[in-house]
């Protein structure tokens, strides 16, 4: 019932770079690819740790996504700044290295700079994990 300010959510996902783009997956789709074994093996594994989503961080998120329109001093939800506050608000740690092989720290260039696929993978990963989906509901 109560989420901790320091309560994180473990997600997974897998990449691999493809000519000028990445194929990734989050764990649940790469644990159900019809891939051999040998194939599944070229990916890169990414640990992440992001921050559990408690009330009032939820409404951090939403707030800072409302952003002005028209000069009239209307504001309305802007979902692109919501993604991406919700990556850099709740991303915490990761396994992530650079060409050289050292760590990648957590920062807003840093996260400018991924791959849109690896981004939208995380945020999605991260609502696979936190987010019960219709099934499951059923399920519970």
């Amino acid at each position: 019932m109560i989420i901790d300010d320091n309560a994180v959510i473990e997600i997974i996902i897998y990449y691999k770079k493809s000519g000028n783009r990445y194929d990734v997956y989050t764990a649940k789709e790469f644990k159900n690819l019809d891939l051999l074994e040998e194939k599944k093996k070229l990916f890169t594994l990414l640990k992440v740790e992001m921050k559990e989503l408690n009330w009032g961080l939820y409404n951090d998120l939403q707030d800072a996504a409302m952003v002005e329109s028209g000069g009239f001093g209307e504001r309305v939800f802007n979902f692109k700044v919501y993604k991406e506050s919700r990556l850099k608000k709740l991303l915490v740690k990761w396994d992530a290295k650079d060409k050289e092989n050292k760590p990648l720290p957590i920062n807003d260039k840093i996260i400018n700079q991924l791959a849109p696929s690896i981004a939208e993978t995380i945020l999605k990963a991260y609502d696979e994990v936190s987010i019960l989906d219709g099934e499951e509901e059923k399920n519970s």
